[in-house]
């Protein structure tokens, strides 16, 4: 079998830290997790194509469906909530009526990837109704991206655009720094109660 290119086991190595925090697509984590013991175990699992991998920025893909920096460092959200994108990660929603799906994220970069990164980025996700799994053509609006361990957030709102049915994209997310940020999504009031989506992501540095 042919080893691997240095590229290729990162790549490797990046989707096996994501699938194993996230506990597979659309599961994000709510349990503390040392983040460097899995590094340590992807980093060996993706075999000696590893070795010689040198610091300089680029873009990765992966099989899941996104490109991340490959050299970029998640360690700033151990023990937090916070999750490592990957498509299809899932929030449901503080009422329960609802579920979201996030289907891309784009940061400007540089390097422009398909994961978040410090800099403005773009998500688009879909919701739709937790009972009956159909596309909700509701009204979606953003909270300011807060980052709770540090008491402060995104001085400005991103925009959320609808689009086909039950699909949306917010635009203007400005990651200005690494580390565990929360997206807060508004749904409108069920009996006069408060509803929310709130995505958890850890983004690197």
């Amino acid at each position: 079998m042919p080893m691997p290119s240095r590229f290729d086991a990162w790549g490797a190595a990046q989707l096996c830290w994501a699938r194993t925090i996230a506990g597979g697509y659309g599961s994000p984590p709510r349990v503390p997790i040392s983040i460097g013991s899995v590094i340590l175990t992807c980093l060996v699992s993706a075999g000696a194509g590893l070795a010689g991998c040198s610091s300089d920025a680029g873009a990765v893909p992966t099989d899941g469906g996104m490109t991340v920096a490959h050299d970029a460092d998640f360690s700033k959200c151990a023990d937090t909530p916070a999750v490592i994108y990957m498509p299809g990660v899932m929030a449901t929603s503080s009422g329960g009526d609802y579920v979201a799906a996030l289907v891309s994220v784009h940061s400007d970069g540089p390097p422009a990837l398909e994961s978040p990164q410090i800099g403005l980025n773009t998500w688009v996700f879909t919701v739709s109704d937790a009972v009956t799994g159909a596309p909700a053509q509701i009204s979606v609006t953003s909270e300011r991206p807060w980052m709770p361990l540090h008491g402060h957030g995104q001085s400005t709102t991103p925009v959320v655009t609808p689009g086909d049915a039950g699909m949306y994209t917010v635009t203007g997310i400005d990651f200005f720094m690494a580390g565990y940020w929360q997206i807060k999504l508004d749904l409108p009031q069920m009996a006069g109660i408060d509803d929310k989506l709130t995505f958890d992501i850890c983004v690197p540095s």
